[in-house]
């Protein structure tokens, strides 16, 4: 069996503070060590070496999944039966809410050690993602009184987690001053994991959030993986103020296999492009060029994101902000939406470049942390 998986969570969406302080945004504007791997082409652009260091965390949930699933399994599933009817009623609302959900909970953590220098650069990451998602099921279209507590125990999630290290080495050349290309190669060796639980087992619990459900996941990864993915770019300067990045990444479609299955890394195309009118303002955007089946369910997505910094002090201080959301969407900004904001603050003190990034979801809630750190070689 072969299907589609979260690239959100096999290659983390967003790299370092600073891109998702500015919404996801990177394509067209990393020049650190993040270029590795959302823009190996911009390499060519980089002054000086730096090396650097940052954590990455993600927790997310489609609008408010964890939530929903927290009031459902605080009610008594193992005794459907035992249940009052009006009781009975609202939670099969509940349950079909859940179960024909469009997504479920998606996220990671990694740690992203790097250098780079003119035209190549190289990096060993640490990461750990998963993916969980709610297998449909007929039972919630029986009437009421025809749902057994068997069927209740029969409504299962899936879990797909992997655990892996990342050796990363890209590089970028010129073919004139203002255009380049790149290519970045990366060895993903690690474990992965993929079961099915019944919403009545103990792995549910009302305590439970969106971390807890996703280490769960990719805690249990076991089974051995090795798998070259390999990444190409490009990368142009357009006039005095624009800069335009594209990267094709997962070139060939490669696949991971688990116990179960084989996951593809489905091929993506993102554009960026990037607005710098003077050294202190800096306006991007991001989007894939077409829609992709990127959770897992045969859902297609499109993302797009755009941020917006400005240098204060001689550009030794930043402030950063930025959006993400999917063109996909009914509902493309506001509470109906799957919107994520992201906001930061950046530092460049001598050669030391201090990042800060936060990502609130569409309700407010704080899900996504990023720390960076680079020093520039001088």
């Amino acid at each position: 069996m072969t299907i589609n998986f979260c690239l959100f969570s096999i290659i983390p969406r967003f790299y370092g503070a600073r891109s998702l302080s500015l919404g996801y945004v990177s394509v067209a504007c990393s020049f650190d060590i993040n270029s590795i791997f959302v823009n190996p082409s911009l390499l060519s652009f980089v002054s000086y070496p730096i090396s650097g260091y940052q954590y990455n965390h993600s927790y997310l949930d489609y609008k408010n999944y964890s939530d929903d699933l927290k009031v459902i399994i605080s009610n008594d599933l193992k005794n459907f039966t035992n249940l009052k009817d009006i009781e009975k009623e609202n939670l099969l609302v509940k349950l079909k809410g859940l179960f024909d959900s469009k997504h479920g909970i998606y996220g990671f953590r990694s740690n992203d050690p790097g250098f780079i220098t003119k035209d190549y650069g190289f990096s060993t990451s640490f990461v750990n993602t998963a993916v969980i998602s709610p297998n449909k099921s007929d039972v919630l279209s029986k009437k009421i009184d025809e749902i057994s507590n068997k069927d209740i125990a029969s409504l299962n999630m899936n879990f797909i987690g992997l655990k892996y290290t990342k050796y990363s080495f890209a590089y970028s050349f010129k073919i004139s001053k203002d255009v380049s290309f790149g290519v970045g190669l990366h060895l993903l060796k690690g474990k992965s994991a993929d079961f099915n639980s019944s919403i009545t087992s103990d792995i549910f619990s009302p305590g439970s959030d969106s971390k807890a459900y996703l280490e769960h996941g990719w805690g249990s990864a076991e089974h051995k993986f090795t798998k070259i993915v390999t990444d190409l770019s490009f990368a142009a300067n357009i006039g005095k103020y624009f800069k335009l990045g594209v990267i094709i990444k997962n070139v060939g479609n490669p696949k991971i296999s688990t116990y179960e299955r084989e996951i593809v890394m489905e091929k993506r195309v993102i554009a960026g492009l990037a607005f710098r009118p003077d050294m202190k303002w800096g306006i991007y955007f991001d989007m894939d060029v077409s829609k992709s089946d990127l959770l897992l369910n045969g859902e297609k997505m499109q993302p797009v994101s755009f941020g917006i910094e400005r240098g204060f002090f001689y550009n030794k201080f930043f402030l950063r902000a930025g959006f993400l959301s999917d063109l996909t969407e009914t509902h493309f900004l506001g509470k109906k939406s799957n919107i994520l904001y992201g906001l930061g603050l950046g530092f460049n003190i001598h050669n030391i470049i201090v990042d800060l990034g936060l990502g609130i979801d569409h309700g407010g809630k704080l899900c996504n942390l990023a720390i960076s750190g680079m020093f520039i070689l001088k």
